[in-house]
């Protein structure tokens, strides 16, 4: 069970005042925090939950607006999906509602006139959109960044870029070039978010010839795979995530200074190699601003658009 399900929705009641005005006052002391009007969530049960489940919890407080066979979708879709996401959270849910013209919009919920595509996965009683549907769906409505992290997270997840492909052509040419140009950054052998997103702000630095996940092999038999290789300009790129020196799973029983030492082994066997210029490390930090990103290269020098 996700986290944000065991957080009671507290609502109020038109047929118990007292309710309501006892929960308003304890608004007004900071006791809950008000999800939407008339929903409340303990505050301390609100701060402890992360971006994605507060949003699951919007979710669930505007499931008396939403009509019956809609669908989660997008954003909604995504966070229940577990879509990574490099933006804020919305504070609107969304779904896909039948026999509607035009989108609607109501406090904390739009319902969106489309067609949606069954996953098989229900949230609190409510269907999810599939996850090609949703992730395309994502990337017409998104920056690049976010829809080539969205995109190569489906393609990771086993979906063929085929079927992404297809979703696109069914719906419609508006944001059909941003999903061709995203899927063209797009590549499995990207392992993080965070190689998805470098390799979108690569494309928008007009770095070209980028290799996913390229192989040296040394003299002795040692392989070594780095995150990006670019061959023209004689630059190893390893995306840095504190993740590797803090995870556990990443560790594998090593100690963070045990990781940092073997890093810088292996650093220095890759620049001893002929076609090695230089190794550039950029992190999340310089994925946020593409002027950072840009900055870093060109210390490097490597020219960018």
């Amino acid at each position: 069970m996700h986290p944000s399900n065991a957080v009671p929705v507290l609502r109020t009641d038109v047929l118990d005042r007292a309710n309501a005005r006892d929960l308003q006052r304890r608004h007004r002391a900071g006791e809950v925090v008000r999800v939407r009007h008339g929903v409340y969530v303990e505050a301390a049960a609100w701060a402890a939950l992360d971006e994605r489940a507060r949003h699951l919890v919007r979710m669930r407080a505007v499931l008396p607006l939403v009509r019956a066979g809609s669908m989660w979708a997008l954003d909604s879709a995504g966070a229940v999906l577990g879509v990574p996401r490099i933006e804020p959270w919305p504070a609107q849910a969304h779904v896909f509602a039948p026999d509607l013209d035009a989108d609607r919009r109501r406090v904390g919920l739009t319902m969106h006139a489309e067609h949606p595509v069954r996953s098989g996965i229900e949230f609190h009683g409510v269907g999810v959109t599939e996850l090609a549907q949703t992730v395309v769906g994502l990337a017409r409505r998104g920056s690049l960044c976010t829809a080539v992290v969205s995109l190569d997270h489906a393609l990771r997840s086993g979906v063929p870029e085929e079927e992404l492909r297809a979703r696109a052509a069914d719906a419609g040419p508006w944001g059909a070039a941003r999903v061709e140009q995203a899927l063209r950054r797009c590549d499995a052998r990207h392992e993080s978010v965070g190689e998805s997103w470098f390799a979108a702000r690569a494309g928008q630095l007009g770095l070209r010839g980028l290799v996913p996940q390229h192989v040296f092999v040394a003299p002795d038999g040692t392989i070594d795979r780095v995150d990006f290789w670019l061959p023209d300009e004689g630059v190893v790129v390893e995306f840095d995530g504190r993740q590797k020196y803090d995870d556990p799973d990443m560790l594998q029983g090593r100690s963070a200074s045990d990781v940092v030492w073997a890093e810088k082994i292996r650093e220095d066997r890759l620049r001893a190699r002929p076609e090695v210029r230089t190794v550039v490390r950029p992190r999340w930090w310089h994925l946020v601003d593409p002027e950072r990103l840009r900055a870093l290269f060109r210390m490097h020098g490597v020219r960018c658009r």
